[in-house]
């Protein structure tokens, strides 16, 4: 089995850089980008070694998805590979070719196909509709019951759907039935820029929702349906894209506590969340995470949560990185009403260390 550990240490980044065509000065960790994707002046001092050497950045113009983190990531921006590739030509690298690690979970189904440019352009014009439509009552909401400040609300996109919508399906590049739109807040997932899915949290009977925005109504469909939204969305991992990463990415189950997360410590980890319990990463994400030095995953506490917690279990035997951590209640939200210290919490998960990482 592949060590990705063994692997960061006995490649040194530093020789792999000036493979690439970094030229460092002295004893320092300073050079011009050797990177194909960097577009600016290549005669600046823009990409820095730090970490004793085992992490990287360029702080100058390299696209957001390939600026920054460890050995693998730099050989992936270099080479333009993914995960699988850099890892089996790494492994050569090293010169004693290993094994690729086994398949921590059985393969799931293909995701869906990539989306008409319609469905983009249409689910744009939506969630720009639903920002203008955010008011007083809505965000009392997110403020009161989710802990959210209005720059929050603004940075992750969220809006208002005031009254359920039936829109054409050709609109959305698909076919078939119309495409429902229920009233409700507004989450959209976003990738590079673009709008992936859109997921609306619905006023269900008895909820808390129904005090701020109207009480259920026949015609918004289900009553037990918490979440809608257009069909034909696809899977990212939601968090807010920046171009510096910090060393610790915390992802929670669902979008409400990973928001929470980045209200309570924005300056302390990166927040995220893959969807879900029973979500699972795909090589995307798998390639993202290469960039972050822990990885903490916090599921509720019941049993839904239980089968995400196997699961990260078994991502474990691929990189100590990945790790699980228990959740202070039911789940962050939950500890944030009930007057809990979340920004205090966070602090101790982002101080953990991996295991087998040493910390020199």
């Amino acid at each position: 089995m592949t060590d990705l550990n063994e692997l960061r240490h006995r490649i040194p980044l530093q020789s792999l850089a000036e493979a690439a065509g970094a030229r460092f000065e002295g004893q320092g960790r300073r050079s011009h980008c050797p990177l194909p994707k960097h577009s600016g002046d290549r005669s600046g001092r823009s990409f820095v070694l730090y970490d004793n050497g085992r992490r990287w950045k360029c702080h100058s113009s390299c696209p957001p998805d390939a600026s920054g983190g460890d050995v693998l990531s730099f050989y992936m921006a270099w080479k333009d590979v993914d995960f699988k590739t850099a890892l089996q030509e790494l492994s050569k690298w090293m010169g004693c070719p290993l094994p690729l690690p086994p398949a921590p979970v059985p393969p799931t189904p293909a995701g869906p196909p990539p989306q008409p440019l319609e469905w983009r352009r249409r689910a744009a014009e939506f969630v720009t509709y639903a920002q203008k439509n955010l008011n007083e009552k809505v965000m009392e909401y997110l403020c009161r019951e989710r802990g959210l400040s209005p720059q929050s609300a603004k940075a992750f996109g969220l809006g208002y759907n005031p009254s359920a919508l039936y829109d054409d399906p050709a609109r959305w590049g698909l076919a078939g039935k119309k495409v429902w739109l229920p009233r409700g807040i507004v989450i959209p997932g976003f990738w590079k820029g673009e709008v992936n899915y859109v997921k609306i949290r619905r006023p269900l009977p008895g909820d808390a929702l129904e005090n701020y925005i109207g009480a259920w109504k026949k015609r918004d469909g289900a009553a037990d349906v918490k979440f809608g939204g257009p069909r034909g969305g696809r899977s990212v991992l939601f968090r807010l894209e920046f171009r510096d990463f910090l060393p610790t990415l915390l992802l929670a189950e669902g979008e409400w506590d990973a928001m929470l997360v980045w209200e309570h410590g924005a300056d302390l980890c990166d927040a995220g969340t893959i969807g879900g319990a029973g979500a699972k990463f795909d090589a995307l994400d798998l390639a993202l995470l290469t960039r972050y030095r822990n990885i903490l995953v916090v599921h509720d506490d019941d049993k839904a949560g239980d089968k995400g917690r196997a699961y990260i279990q078994t991502l474990q035997t691929i990189s100590p990185r990945i790790q699980r951590v228990q959740p202070p209640a039911h789940d962050l939200g939950e500890f944030w009403k009930s007057g809990g210290d979340l920004r205090e919490w966070i602090a101790r998960q982002a101080s953990i260390t991996p295991r087998n990482i040493s910390t020199d």
